[in-house]
């Protein structure tokens, strides 16, 4: 099997150079090109799900699309996914953020402990 030329990532990499371009103060991402993949473009957002949202927002991609999972067992970490098509590549923006935790069901009206204040 041969190896796949650089040539094959050319479109995603193009599409990431006119983002870069058309939208020069939008948050940084994470962008990855994949060789299993080639003509895919993905945007990851690390614990700033207001990033995720502005560039959602930018390539007007409808809020209907955008998909929320969480960890397997109820875990404190979840994500939101999307994707649009420009140019023949798949854009994919990952959003990664924290569960909040509604805590007021578990409170047992003893008063809180020295290391549960503040």
């Amino acid at each position: 099997m041969s190896a796949l030329p650089m040539k094959n990532l050319s479109a995603a990499v193009a599409v990431l150079t006119s983002l870069v371009e058309r939208f020069p103060d939008l948050p940084a991402a994470e962008a990855a090109v994949s060789t299993i993949v080639p003509d895919r473009l993905v945007l990851s957002f690390h614990n700033n799900l207001g990033s995720f949202e502005a560039w959602r927002s930018a390539l007007d991609i409808s809020p209907r699309l955008v998909r929320r999972e969480e960890e397997s067992g109820g875990g404190p970490l979840m994500w939101l996914r999307t994707e649009t098509a420009l140019n023949g590549v798949t854009v994919k923006l990952v959003g990664y953020g924290h569960v909040l935790v509604d805590r007021s069901e578990e409170t047992t009206g003893a008063p809180a402990s020295s290391s549960e204040v503040g």
